[in-house]
């Protein structure tokens, strides 16, 4: 048995695009098999760090851990806690807490560098103890990062992450194999969604401004607990929870290499992802398992899972999008391979995905401002190391209505809903790659209500969406918007008419119109 560390590196490395062959030991996800760790609580417990021959995870004191959800009291904090591994990473003995972190409110979770020896620790970064019981994740409580050493056999703080903030949370550290580049989650102004992934530098001994890793990575919803790979094989990689990467599930598991952030994002599959929300993963290096959690059902309300693998496949399809008139590559399309899974291609167009053999694949994609194509691929019985590369072209639209699918409202309100941030966000990208192009927006509401009220509601909420669009960076010059009110239902959900609150939700919606064009020559302006 390989790794887990290898194992997962090959997986993400051999969907990397521009690939010349594949690395043997490609991850197949279906021998991946998930365990509980006999340390979980009827509470939560969540972010296993592997420290030296231990786990480091948050939890809740023993004599808490007994209590329903219901008996939970408002001061009841989050502490550090250890439990030894054996060689195999099966848990052995009782977990105990680590006092030196029992700080006044929340502690953990944590991050471990092994060559600098330091301990970078989420803390509490408030004053008011009055906080109701809910999974760590979800408290509206402010976070700051803290480094210890330890000093005579003793964790102690050494440092303060300089930019800590009592405004806002800056927490969920991850940090590189060297010590001198650290990830965190924070929601500081000026990000792109609740949360966003930063990274600061230490240079000199003194640690950089953050930034900001951009849209590529961060979207207009939650992107928390990053962990960073070592470089042993094939090379150092990001991986991250989010709620906004091709998932309606709350938070899943993605990956992207390091040192190509502008890189096709992937999904892990299941067993690792689930219906459920998966996150804070820790995959230790030249070992055969990992550890991860989950709110799927276990024993608690957050566990921790460990990650084994046994079995590896050989082969990889790779799927390369073009625009069929100007031959360029298609960034942020959707792969659908073998109607199983979804990948997006990278911004060289690329998209792949582990086959077996002898299989007939159907091959779909399709993005924003495109005609979507399918094509049915044969898959013979190939050599080890095989990549089988093919190209759909897509044709871009041309005068043409488009619906944003999950552009909709509450009733009687005008706010962009998260979901419609997604769909608006697509948009956003397809504009940027073609600057010339000019949108119209036209905004519609159901008919209940007169005719004069649902006009200018309809206003407001294509103001709202254009007032998106331009906060994202789009020229306002380049967007129209018309509130239509109640003119153009797509149903028969007419005054009087008796329908459901679903029928009445998908004439509230927004729709945009896209002139005619090729990409870098307007074919005809409205």
């Amino acid at each position: 048995m390989k790794p887990l560390f290898i194992l997962v590196s090959i997986m993400i490395s051999c969907l990397t695009v521009n690939s010349q062959s594949i690395k043997k030991g490609l991850f197949d996800h279906s021998t991946v098999k998930m365990s509980e760790i006999k340390s979980n609580t009827i509470q939560s417990d969540f972010g296993p760090t592997i420290v030296g021959d231990s786990i480091y995870f948050t939890s809740f004191h023993n004599e808490l851990t007994k209590n329903s959800d219901k008996k939970m009291k408002n001061k009841e904090f989050y502490d550090i806690y250890k439990v030894g591994i054996d060689d195999s990473g099966n848990v052995k003995g009782n977990r105990e807490v680590v006092n030196e972190f029992s700080a006044k409110f929340h502690d953990g979770p944590v991050s471990w560098c092994v060559k600098t020896g330091e301990l970078f620790v989420t803390q509490s970064n408030f004053n008011s103890p009055s906080i109701k019981y809910k999974p760590f994740r979800k408290e509206n409580i402010k976070l700051r990062i803290v480094i210890a050493k330890q000093l005579n056999g003793k964790w102690a703080v050494v440092e303060e992450f300089p930019f800590n903030n009592s405004n806002y949370s800056v927490g969920h550290p991850a940090i590189n194999e060297t010590g001198d580049t650290l990830f965190f989650a924070s929601d500081m102004p000026g990000g792109f969604g609740a949360t966003d992934i930063y990274k600061s530098l230490r240079i000199n001994g003194k640690w950089s401004k953050p930034e900001n890793l951009g849209a590529q990575i961060n979207t207009s919803g939650k992107e928390e607990f990053p962990f960073v790979t070592g470089n042993s094989y094939p090379g150092s990689f990001l991986i991250f929870a989010s709620t906004g990467h091709n998932t309606n599930r709350g938070f899943d598991l993605f990956y992207r290499k390091l040192n190509d952030l502008t890189g096709a994002i992937h999904q892990f599959p299941e067993p690792i992802n689930s219906d459920y929300d998966d996150f804070a993963i820790n995959i230790p290096e030249n070992r055969s398992y990992g550890f991860m959690t989950s709110n799927r059902p276990g024993t608690g309300n957050d566990d921790i899972y460990k990650m084994t693998v046994n079995k590896y496949i050989e082969y990889m399809l790779e799927i390369l999008v073009l625009d069929s008139k100007t031959l360029k590559p298609i960034p942020e399309a959707k792969v659908d391979f073998c109607n199983s899974k979804s990948v997006k291609t990278g911004s060289d167009g690329l998209a792949s995905y582990p086959f077996e053999k002898k299989a007939d694949c159907n091959i779909s994609a399709s993005v924003f401002g495109y005609k979507e194509k399918s094509k049915l691929i044969k898959i013979q019985t190939p050599k080890q190391g095989t990549v089988l590369r093919d190209t759909i072209f897509l044709e871009m639209i041309v005068i043409e209505k488009v619906v944003l699918k999950n552009i909709y409202y509450d009733f009687d309100k005008w706010n962009i809903l998260p979901e419609s941030a997604v769909e608006l966000d697509r948009l956003v990208s397809f504009m940027k790659q073609n600057p010339q192009m000019k949108v119209e927006l036209n905004s519609h509401t159901d008919s209940r209500g007169s005719a004069v009220y649902n006009m200018k509601l309809s206003q407001l909420r294509v103001l709202a969406a254009v007032d998106y669009l331009v906060l994202k960076g789009i020229d306002q010059s380049k967007i129209t918007g018309n509130g239509l009110g109640k003119t153009q239902l797509l149903n028969n959900c007419f005054d009087g008419q008796k329908c459901t609150p679903a029928q009445h939700r998908e004439n509230r919606r927004t729709e945009v119109y896209i002139p005619g064009f090729l990409r870098g020559e307007p074919v005809r302006q409205n």
